[in-house]
């Protein structure tokens, strides 16, 4: 998995440089998300703009990690249309705020 980790005060960005995030990459991504568990701030911000594609193991490994920050805040930044739509038909953007910039998803926990 291609990717970016940004400490932005509280907030931690990760931000996903692939295309598709699938039933290869979720598996991969919860590992990831795992070993920053303990550097977290009180959000996680995923900045998927270069994603394009998203099925439901990768709505999964999100809502995965959702559970693991237990009390911690995740949003989404810059969603491609694709993975807006997966968000609400699955009603999972009631859980997970989506941000057009960085700077708005930090700008909620500030």
């Amino acid at each position: 998995m291609r990717f970016e980790i940004i400490h932005r005060g509280q907030c931690t960005i990760l931000q996903i440089k692939e295309a598709r995030f699938d039933a290869k990459l979720a598996p991969v991504f919860r590992g990831e998300v795992e070993k920053l568990l303990d550097t977290v701030g009180t959000s996680l911000v995923l900045e998927l703009s270069d994603v394009r594609f998203m099925d439901s193991s990768g709505l999964g490994a999100i809502m995965g990690v959702y559970k693991m920050l237990k009390g911690k805040k995740i949003s989404v930044v810059n969603p491609q249309r694709a993975v807006i739509e997966l968000l609400k038909l699955t009603r999972m953007e009631k859980l997970i705020n989506c941000y057009d910039s960085i700077e708005d998803a930090v700008a909620t926990v500030a």
